[in-house]
């Protein structure tokens, strides 16, 4: 099983040592996706498969077979589709390393305070812009009292 990142010509390669030709395209079983890279690429094939989801089927993804007994259906994947699973194996490698790493929590402790700092700068914002909403209902109301008071003289 793959455990390190991949490159974009290292996953070409992968990609061309391990597929079989389907129709008239190139294409790795699923099977033989998951055997390279474990069980979370069954769990990707099953969170992106869907309607418009991540993987695209006929362009990413696609099936083989009649569906009986003597011919049951086999799915795989096409070159689009196996550049997006190295993504994915990429992505949990890279999220993992950068847990586990002094970079990542230096990185962590920055982005939190980053957004600390953006909170308090939208809650200041608010409260200008409720200090400036109160102003313009004050106004409001004191030329309203005032026109009141005018009519009130004529």
């Amino acid at each position: 099983m793959i455990q390190e990142t991949l490159n974009k010509a290292a996953a070409i390669e992968l990609f061309e040592k391990e597929a079989v030709l389907f129709g008239t395209s190139d294409a790795v079983p699923f099977y033989r996706a998951i055997e390279l890279f474990g069980e979370s690429a069954a769990t990707f094939f099953d969170r992106t498969i869907k309607f418009e989801g991540y993987l695209d089927g006929g362009a990413d993804w696609n099936a083989w077979g009649a569906c009986t007994d003597d011919r049951p259906m086999t799915n795989y994947l096409y070159k689009a589709g196996f550049l997006k699973l190295v993504t994915e194996h990429n992505y949990l490698c890279v999220i993992k390393a950068h847990a586990e790493s002094e970079g990542g929590r230096i990185f962590d402790k920055c982005w939190e305070e980053r957004s600390r700092r953006l909170e308090e700068r939208e809650a200041e914002e608010e409260r200008k812009r409720a200090e400036r909403k109160a102003k313009r209902a004050a106004t409001k109301a004191a030329r309203e009292a005032a026109k009141k008071e005018q009519e009130g003289e004529q």
